[in-house]
């Protein structure tokens, strides 16, 4: 055997060797870190209460008119016992122990404490218990913030087909097992929208659709200065009932939603949300909103239609928020959300790799929220399909996924959640090794792919050349005068049609008079029918010559037809705009320019089609 074929067996040999070891599926082994919190050292109980003073409450009540109902309590808490305090305690009513979806303690409007369910039942209210970083010592203070969130709080009642009446019946301030005095007040926000508003007791109405109630208005009334544990002082002051007409929001629910984010070592983030979206409430609803990284690109909306072509996109300093207009247009193709019907699309988009990933070597970390997509709604079922690519293992991870699947160098994390609320977020950090040879195979491919594509390319360059060879020797065939004639005329036309455009621009800009404007149209739309008159002839002779020059004229008999649907839309819609009958300027501008941009489009399209023909008598 030669030396010669003996190289060439080792490099085949290695060659399959490489191939096979590139296809070998991996057993990836995970080293899960614990980040569980520390159980709580001391017990928790009523014990100390009575020397427990809340001096300051500050509620803010935000009513979703998606459906959702948002509590912030900013509470400040001085001990007044002679031992440390370690813990405070915070009610919630036993009725909406089921409806209770999120909830988050804050100390010092920067970092989070751990805020548990106790299990503890006092006077009809379950009891969630809020612990300090660090102990309240006898005379001190410190000021917590307690969020919860909650659903199927609010009553919707149909006022007609586009109204409804949204109602919060329930307590003005936190209910605490602690006596509170000083600053006391709560502000119930409404909705964008909302009007014909009723309040309760002791409220101010103002026009940023706020409702403020405070202590102070019913100190003589009640007869205290305090407010007793569990406002059992208020008698039936504590409860109020705040209703409002809205036609711009009704209750919706996102009952599931299954995402893909795909991440590869090649520099890619690509996540898919595939969205069921449902209007569970009692009118008809047509807009979808959505929050975005501000970093996303590349964003795609669709459903089984296709492209959802009304898209709103408004980019904020942290986030994008996309606004789905589903019954923008009646040409859209797509309905109402009416009561009890639901809706399925899909959403995508791109995220910079350079902002989630670090690397070492052949080792790369990447920090992601698995809530990367937003919504106003609450999301009732969530799974997240974590897709790497180029994985050879995972060597650690923050939180452990409810399954794990390794096909062909990809490696695939399976996470699912219930009940999601806009608070909610999960940000997770995992290493992973990356599979060089499945790295390399890759660009093997691309490297192939392309080398054929050039190849067919060459092949499909060398047959045209030849046909165009076979064409030269049928130049007797051509009919030079026919074409001249034609062209010249074609051209004459065209320019007649943009003097006419042009002076037009120009009369709305007040850069010409109207009444020459006026002579010109006139002069021009006669040359143009002269024209047209003139060239049927010759175009009935290009026809007729052969299937090459038909081709042309009859592609150009369509522009030219296109050209005139689109002046008809121009004028048409700038008739509805000086009648009113347009949303808005902003949206008569963007539409006029697509116009014009097709228009303009058109025109070059035109050009072309008159140098090919010119390109005979060359």
């Amino acid at each position: 055997m030669s030396k010669t074929n003996r190289v060439l067996i080792i490099f085949i040999l290695f060659f399959i060797l490489f191939i096979n070891i590139s296809f070998i599926p991996k057993i990836s082994p995970i080293n899960y870190i614990n980040e569980d919190i520390d159980a709580p050292k001391y017990s928790t109980g009523l014990e100390g209460a009575d020397n427990v003073l809340i001096t300051r409450i500050y509620r803010v009540v935000n009513i979703s008119g998606y459906g959702l109902i948002r509590f912030e309590d900013t509470l400040t808490v001085k001990n007044l016992n002679n031992n440390p305090l370690t813990s405070i305690l915070i009610g919630i009513p036993l009725y909406l122990s089921d409806e209770l979806v999120y909830y988050n303690a804050i100390i010092n409007d920067q970092s989070t404490i751990l805020a548990e369910r106790s299990n503890m039942i006092l006077n009809n209210y379950e009891m969630i218990t809020i612990y300090f970083n660090s102990p309240l010592l006898p005379q001190e203070s410190k000021t917590i913030k307690f969020i919860q969130q909650y659903k199927e709080f609010l009553t919707y009642i149909p006022l007609d087909a586009s109204t409804n009446s949204i109602s919060y019946f329930g307590f003005v301030y936190p209910i605490l097992p602690y006596k509170a005095e000083g600053d006391i007040e709560s502000i119930f926000l409404l909705p964008d929208g909302a009007f014909d508003l009723e309040g309760g007791w002791g409220f101010e109405n103002s026009e940023f659709l706020f409702i403020r109630y405070q202590y102070d208005y019913i100190k003589l009334e009640i007869g205290d200065d305090f407010i007793s544990p569990f406002l059992e002082n208020l008698g039936d002051k504590k409860i109020v009932d705040v209703s409002f007409a809205n036609r711009d929001f009704t209750k919706m629910e996102i009952i599931e939603l299954n995402r893909d984010i795909f991440i590869s070592p090649w520099g890619i983030i690509r996540v898919n949300d595939d969205i069921l979206i449902q209007n569970l409430g009692v009118i008809e609803h047509s807009t979808i909103e959505i929050v975005l990284p501000r970093a996303a690109k590349s964003i795609y909306v669709s459903d089984d239609l296709g492209e959802i072509s009304k898209v709103i996109l408004y980019k904020r300093t942290t986030e994008i928020r996309l606004t789905i207009d589903l019954f923008w247009h009646i040409e859209s193709n797509r309905i109402k959300l009416f009561p009890n019907t639901s809706f399925r699309f899909n959403l995508e988009y791109y995220l910079p790799f350079e902002n989630y990933f670090s690397a070492n070597w052949l080792q790369e970390s990447i920090q992601i929220d698995l809530l990367i997509t937003q919504f106003d709604y609450l999301i009732r079922e969530q799974t997240v399909r974590l897709i790497i690519d180029g994985c050879y293992a995972i060597n650690s991870i923050t939180e452990t996924p409810i399954s794990i699947e390794n096909t062909k160098g990809t490696t695939i994390l399976m996470y699912n959640s219930e009940f999601i609320t806009p608070e909610d977020s999960k940000i997770i950090q995992f290493t992973f090794t990356i599979d060089i040879f499945n790295m390399m195979l890759r660009p093997i491919v691309f490297t192939i792919i392309i080398s054929l594509i050039a190849s067919l390319f060459v092949l499909i360059v060398k047959l045209t050349k030849k046909e165009q060879d076979g064409d030269v020797l049928t130049r007797d065939l051509i009919p030079f005068n026919e074409i001249r004639e034609y062209y010249s005329l074609y051209e004459e036309k065209n320019a007649l049609i943009l003097e006419i455009r042009q002076s037009e621009e120009d009369a709305k800009r007040k850069k010409m008079a109207k009444k020459l404007y006026k002579n010109i149209l006139n002069k021009n739309t006669l040359k143009i029918e002269e024209i047209q008159k003139e060239i049927l002839p010759f175009k009935r002779a290009l026809i007729e010559t052969g299937e090459t020059f038909e081709n042309i004229v009859k592609k150009l008999d369509v522009l030219e037809a296109e050209r005139i649907s689109i002046k008809d839309s121009l004028n048409l819609l700038e008739s509805r705009y000086k009648r009113g009958r347009l949303p808005s300027r902003a949206a008569y501008l963007k539409l006029s320019d697509d116009f014009k941009k097709r228009e303009r489009k058109i025109d070059r399209t035109i050009d072309k089609l008159l140098q090919q023909l010119r390109s005979y008598l060359l």
